[in-house]
């Protein structure tokens, strides 16, 4: 995960968001007993700790092998955002509180987006590290720098806009320490005329519905020719998200 393009204030404001996470989980551990194994969770502190354990086979086990996933995703990350800041020699202020942008494109409504929504036929053989089959090596490289810079995708989720009318960005992703999500269109041609015509609707019917470039929206742009690099293409999205980051938490300044 490279963490070193997004600003201080994004690391501050994950760093704080994983620690209550965690503070307000059970802990997971696993093992083995017999040849089967265990996984154990843990709840309460000192003498109030209460374990509860489940064997492999059992009544409930898959539900507590998801938990311990999630619980090991969590603590991985915790530790990287926690590095990064130790890194940066910086410090989370005793009063630092996180902040949402109030807005109806919030991790929640992510959640509910489905993924692969545009049914059209892809015979192309790309995959991005989500495990989605993806039309382009373009799009394949926008799933790549999104992965690379720690966040959750979805491909091509099912927008909702008025009138019922029903659009695919080509991805979506949650900022969780701003309550929102955010989408990505590439546009893989921007030299062709017919292609500009094309997709001129698109951009088109996003801005009638609220949805602005460079507020909700990342366009990302190549020719027949040439597409921006992974690393520059990193660059633009943590350049996004930084700015995204400091506008929520500075008008929380102002209003104080």
């Amino acid at each position: 995960m490279d963490l070193s393009l997004f600003s201080d204030l994004y690391i501050i404001a994950e760093c704080q968001r994983l620690n209550d996470i965690s503070n307000a989980m059970p802990r997971f551990k696993s093992g083995s007993h017999k040849g089967f194994q265990l996984i154990r969770e843990y709840s309460g502190t000192g003498s109030g700790i209460i374990r509860k354990e489940v064997r492999e086979n059992s009544r409930g086990f898959a539900s507590m092998r998801e938990k311990l996933d999630q619980f090991n995703s969590l603590t991985e990350r915790r530790k990287l955002f926690a590095a990064e800041l130790h890194r940066r020699r910086l410090t989370i202020p005793s009063n630092f509180k996180l902040c949402c942008d109030n807005s109806p494109l919030n991790v929640n409504a992510w959640k509910q987006f489905v993924p692969c929504s545009n049914h059209y036929e892809n015979k192309n053989q790309y995959t991005d590290p989500y495990g989605f089959n993806v039309k382009s090596r373009s799009e394949m490289l926008v799933g790549n720098a999104l992965k690379d810079l720690g966040f959750d995708a979805k491909y091509e989720p099912m927008l909702i806009l008025r009138g019922n009318r029903k659009k695919t960005p080509d991805y979506s992703f949650p900022v969780p320490v701003i309550d929102r999500c955010f989408f990505i269109e590439f546009a893989g041609m921007a030299d062709n005329s017919n292609y500009i015509d094309s997709n001129y609707g698109k951009i088109d019917e996003y801005m009638r519905n609220g949805i602005l470039p460079n507020r909700d929206l990342i366009l990302i742009c190549g020719t027949e020719n040439w597409l921006p690099s992974l690393e520059t293409m990193k660059l633009m999205i943590a350049s996004f998200v930084n700015s995204a980051v400091y506008s929520v938490y500075e008008k929380l300044a102002d209003a104080g």
